[in-house]
C-alpha cells in the first residue's frame, strides 16, 4: 500500500528524473529508489522545539555463545561486526506479553510549562523478503542465511501499540505505510506513519515514558525493525530560558531506497527567515550499519559530522535518543536523533536550506526529517492604554479675580456700567439740610470707595442714551471676594483701582460731549 500526501518540498531524487516515473523497472536504479517522496507533514511557526527518540524491536541471538558475545560487543560500540553478521531475534522489552511482534521503551523529556503541539510515530524494518541476482525472489532479509520468521499477518496492514506514561497501550492509526515493489533488487522495506498527537493529550513538563509494541518485525540474518517518535512541544509565550525566541518547525515523512548508485535524495525546505541561534534537525533512517562506511546526511552541500562519533563518513550506524530499554549504543536497526546544524551552514537571513541523504557505500532508508530555525519574533505584544479624556476647559474666572492692566477698548467680559447721560446735566438738587447733620458728606459713585475724588462733571445736553433711568450694573458672574467688603476696589491694588476708576470717568465725560455736539447739530 502507498500513501501521498501533497507536499510543497521539492524532491530532488534522480537526475532527469519525472514526475510520472518515481517507480520504474530495474535498469534504472536511480529511478526506482524514491518509493514515496518526502512530504510535509506538519509546520508551525512556535516558541518552542521538537525532540526525536527511537529503539529497535529486535536483537542479539542468545545463541550460539560466540557469535552472541561479538553481537554484544557491537552493539556496545566495541568491534569491527555490523548487523548484517548476526541473526537478530524479535524482543519483548516493553513487556507487552507477545514475542511474534517486537517491543521497546523510551522516553520524551517535554519542558516545564510546555504541552505538546504535536507527534508523530514512524515504524518499519525489512519486510522479510530479498529479490537476488537474476531476479529471484528470497523469504529473508540478506543474500545468505536461513529464511527469516515472520510476524503473523502483513506488515503493511498491522497497526503498532502506543503507551505514554501509565495509560493504556492503543492501536495507532493507519496514516501512511508503504513497502517496496516486489521487482525491487536486493532487501526489501516498509514504513508507516502515524500521527499520534491525542495520546499526549494533557502530557506538559515532564519526563514522558512511551512503549512501543506489536511492530511487524522479521526474525534472521541482517534482518532490522524499530520505530521513531518525534515531539513538537510548544510554550504559551516566550520563555528567558527555554524558548527565548520563535521557531520555525517542520516535519517530513517518505521512504527512499538510498544505494551507491543512487543520486542524493534532497529535500529543499524554504518559506523560512532565518534569525540568530541555533539551527537543528533530526533523521529516522533503517538500515544503517556501523561496519560499512560511505553514508551521509548534509546541509547546504556541506556534510554534518555523526553526533556521537564526529565521523564523516558513517553519519547512519543504527544510533537513537532517547532508548530506555533497550539501551544500546548501536541498535543494529534504526537512527532516530536530532543535532545541531553547525555553526554557518544556513546563514542568517536565508530563507532556504537543502537537505540531503546521500552514499558511496553503505544502502539504508530515510523516512523522516525534521527541521527547526529560529526565525524572528512576529508577535506583537499589546497592552491595555486607558484613553486619555480632554483636560476640561479652565473657568474663566480664578476663584480669587487678580487685577488685570486695563487696554483701550472693550476688553472686558464683565457688564459695562451704563453709560453717562449725554447733553445738559440736570442740576443737582442740593438735599435739605438735616438738623442732626448739617454738613453731610456727597456719597460716592457705586463701586468707587469714599476716599475716591469724584468724577469730573459732563457738560449740560440733552441725553441721548435712554430717556429712563439706567438700573445699576449687575455684579460680575464669579467670586467677589470679601462679601463684607462689598466694592471691587478691596480686591486689588488701591492705586490701580484709583487709575482705573479715573480713566473710567474720562471716557464717559468725552462720550457726553460727542452726543452734545450730535444733538446740537441737529438744532441747527
Amino acid at each position: 500500500m502507498r500513501f501521498r500526501l501533497p507536499h510543497p518540498a521539492r524532491v530532488l531524487a534522480a537526475l532527469g528524473l519525472t514526475a510520472g516515473s518515481l517507480v520504474s523497472v530495474a535498469t534504472v536504479p536511480a529511478a526506482a529508489d524514491v518509493i514515496e517522496p518526502f512530504g510535509l507533514r506538519y509546520a508551525a511557526s512556535l516558541y518552542g522545539d521538537f525532540t526525536t527518540i527511537g529503539n529497535t524491536v529486535v536483537g542479539c541471538p542468545d545463541a550460539p555463545a560466540g557469535p552472541a558475545a561479538r553481537c554484544a560487543a557491537a552493539t556496545s560500540g566495541r568491534g569491527p561486526d555490523g548487523e548484517d553478521t548476526f541473526v537478530t531475534r524479535r524482543i519483548d522489552a516493553a513487556g507487552t506479553g507477545s514475542t511474534a511482534f517486537g517491543s521497546s521503551t523510551g522516553h520524551v523529556r517535554i519542558p516545564a510549562g510546555a504541552r505538546v503541539a504535536y507527534a508523530r510515530l514512524s515504524w518499519g524494518g525489512n519486510d522479510g523478503t530479498y529479490r537476488g541476482p537474476g531476479g529471484a525472489p528470497l523469504k529473508r532479509c540478506a543474500p545468505s542465511g536461513a529464511d527469516a520468521g515472520r510476524s503473523p499477518g502483513d506488515p503493511t496492514t498491522t497497526a503498532p501499540v502506543l503507551r505514554v506514561g501509565s495509560g493504556a497501550a492503543v492501536p495507532v492509526s493507519l496514516d501512511s505505510v508503504v513497502a517496496d515493489p516486489a521487482d525491487t533488487a536486493g532487501p526489501h522495506y516498509y514504513t508507516g506513519e502515524s500521527d499520534v498527537t491525542a495520546a499526549f493529550a494533557g502530557v506538559s513538563g515532564t519526563d514522558a515514558r512511551v512503549a512501543v509494541g506489536n511492530v511487524w518485525a522479521p526474525s534472521g540474518k541482517g534482518c532490522v525493525a524499530g520505530w521513531s517518535l518525534t515531539v513538537v512541544h510548544a510554550f504559551p509565550g516566550p520563555d528567558p530560558v527555554k524558548a527565548p525566541g520563535r521557531r520555525d518547525v517542520r516535519l517530513y515523512g517518505g521512504h527512499v531506497l538510498q544505494r551507491p548508485a543512487s543520486p542524493a535524495t534532497t529535500i529543499t525546505v524554504d518559506g523560512f527567515h532565518r534569525a540568530p541561534g541555533t539551527v537543528r534537525a533530526g533523521v529516522t533512517a533503517y538500515g544503517g550499519d556501523r561496519s560499512t562506511p560511505g553514508d551521509r546526511f548534509l546541509v547546504n552541500g556541506r556534510t554534518v559530522l555523526a553526533p556521537r562519533s564526529g565521523d564523516t563518513g558513517n553519519f547512519f550506524s543504527g544510533e537513537n535518543d532517547g532508548a530506555l530499554s533497550p539501551r544500546l549504543a548501536h541498535n543494529l536497526s534504526v537512527d532516530a536523533k536530532a543535532f545541531d546544524v553547525p555553526a554557518g551552514v544556513v546563514e542568517p537571513g536565508a530563507t532556504t536550506a537543502d537537505l540531503a541523504f546521500a552514499t558511496d557505500g553503505d544502502p539504508y532508508v530515510p523516512t523522516g526529517l525534521a527541521l527547526s530555525v529560529p526565525v524572528p519574533d512576529l508577535e506583537i505584544p499589546r497592552t491595555a492604554t486607558p484613553k486619555r479624556e480632554s483636560a476640561p476647559p479652565a473657568p474663566t474666572r480664578a476663584a480669587t479675580p487678580k487685577p488685570k492692566s486695563v487696554l483701550p477698548g472693550p476688553t472686558r467680559t464683565d457688564p459695562a456700567p451704563p453709560p453717562a447721560p449725554t447733553g445738559p446735566a440736570p442740576a443737582r438738587e442740593e438735599p435739605e439740610p438735616d438738623p442732626k447733620n448739617p454738613s453731610p458728606k456727597p456719597s460716592a459713585p457705586r463701586g468707587v470707595p469714599a476716599s475716591a475724588p469724584p468724577s469730573p462733571e459732563a457738560p449740560v445736553g440733552p441725553s441721548t442714551a435712554t430717556s429712563s433711568p439706567q438700573p445699576p450694573a449687575a455684579p460680575a458672574p464669579g467670586p467677589q471676594g470679601d462679601r463684607h467688603a462689598g466694592s471691587m476696589a478691596e480686591t486689588g491694588s488701591n492705586g490701580e483701582r484709583l487709575w482705573l476708576l479715573g480713566a473710567l470717568a474720562v471716557a464717559l465725560a468725552a462720550t457726553g460731549l460727542v452726543a452734545k455736539a450730535a444733538m446740537r447739530g441737529r438744532r441747527d
